[in-house]
């Protein structure tokens, strides 16, 4: 009897070690860079000038909730402003993870953390576009340089969307004021370059919402700028993702 309760002793050790290795494999795969890719850090910059203030009621938010519903467990969600000081004043107005599954968690806790963190990014969120009062600048240009400084330690797939007309309105550069053609754009691109202004947005995919122009001929010129310019940064840009509205937005995990 008493070598029966052994065997049956050292059965449930052996099961029970089997059981923890393979749980610690299991976490240590999930945490292991190829999986870590899989989830992505998605930095939103919101146009706050004063010619924006329609769109942030009805375009922006028509985007975010296209965001809402793609959000992935994981995720880093960042929101932040274009300001007339966008560079010097930056704050996160939303810097929050999406909850993941865990074996640590149970399920109940786990969706109210979920449910939480989205009512978190939604009412700040609400509250940034229900501002009536906008600035007179539009710095996006020098909000593109912030976006190197969040992206820069990420291993997380990275995903800047700009909720913005795109029309640059700065001392430097006024795009409703010049003629954007190839010669300005060559310019400024040298200027910006020469004083390493241009930020590196490697594997930073770019969505675009609310590009607008006072006709259709301005509208293709400010759309060749940014063109050139997300090329200099080498990000992933592409024409597609670039228009009044965010036609689509890719699904998190």
């Amino acid at each position: 009897m008493k070598r029966w309760r052994l065997k049956l002793l050292g059965l449930i050790l052996l099961s029970s070690l089997l059981l923890l290795s393979h749980m610690n494999r299991s976490v240590e795969a999930f945490g292991k860079p190829e999986n870590a890719k899989k989830n992505r850090v998605l930095v939103i910059f919101v146009d706050m000038s004063g010619s924006a203030n329609l769109a942030r009621r009805t375009v922006y938010k028509k985007a975010f909730e296209k965001i809402y519903q793609n959000l992935g467990q994981g995720d880093r969600v960042m929101v932040g402003t274009i300001t007339g000081r966008s560079y010097i004043d930056f704050k996160p107005a939303v810097d929050v993870e999406i909850p993941k599954k865990s074996i640590w968690v149970n399920r109940i806790q786990f969706e109210r953390n979920l449910s939480e963190t989205k009512e978190k990014i939604r009412r700040e969120v609400d509250r940034l576009l229900s501002r009536k009062r906008g600035t007179k600048r539009t710095e996006i240009l020098n909000s593109l340089n912030i976006a190197e400084t969040i992206f820069h330690n990420e291993k997380r797939r990275k995903i800047l969307v700009l909720l913005s007309d795109m029309i640059q309105d700065s001392k430097e550069y006024n795009f409703a004021r010049v003629k954007v053609t190839d010669k300005y754009i060559d310019e400024t691109i040298r200027y910006r370059q020469k004083h390493n202004l241009i930020p590196s947005l490697t594997d930073v995919k770019v969505y675009v919402a609310g590009a607008s122009g006072a006709d259709p001929n301005k509208f293709r010129s400010i759309e060749k700028f940014w063109t050139r310019y997300f090329a200099e940064t080498r990000a992933d840009f592409s024409s597609h993702r670039y228009g009044h509205s965010l036609i689509s937005f890719e699904k998190g995990l």
